[in-house]
């Protein structure tokens, strides 16, 4: 019986380390701003001479990142300057990943909090 008790303080002390990040939600929307740009030098950072990149972007809302196949995306087409606006967004957790399978030097799937009245902006280096 002792033991049993040392197993579950144990377990309610570890769910209790674990926290996620947290949004902020007043009832108004937030958005996301990605950007797809051609990293010619592997930085990770869209540096002044690089492209923007007309690619597809997916998002989902409350998903595993990246989703299964289960899980429903939508997809969204990037300007001629690689940026994609999601707006309107419910604040919450959102997954944001290219559609394309490309070769990448920033993350492939991005994990992203969203609070109300929020812009964050994320970006997505590829390599040609």
């Amino acid at each position: 019986m002792k033991n049993l008790l040392v197993v579950v303080l144990l377990f309610a002390l570890l769910a209790g380390c674990q926290s996620q990040p947290t949004y902020t939600d007043n009832g108004n929307p937030g958005q996301i701003k990605a950007v797809i740009f051609y990293d010619d030098n592997s930085n990770g950072i869209m540096d002044s001479n690089e492209a923007g990149v007309q690619a597809e972007l997916g998002i989902s809302q409350d998903v595993s990142c990246p989703p299964s196949r289960d899980e429903s995306i939508t997809a969204i087409n990037a300007d001629a300057n690689g940026v994609v606006l999601f707006t309107d967004l419910k604040p919450g957790k959102y997954c944001l990943h290219p559609i394309d399978n490309f070769g990448m030097t920033t993350k492939q799937n991005l994990e992203i909090y969203v609070s109300s009245d929020e812009t964050i902006t994320v970006a997505f280096g590829i390599v040609k």
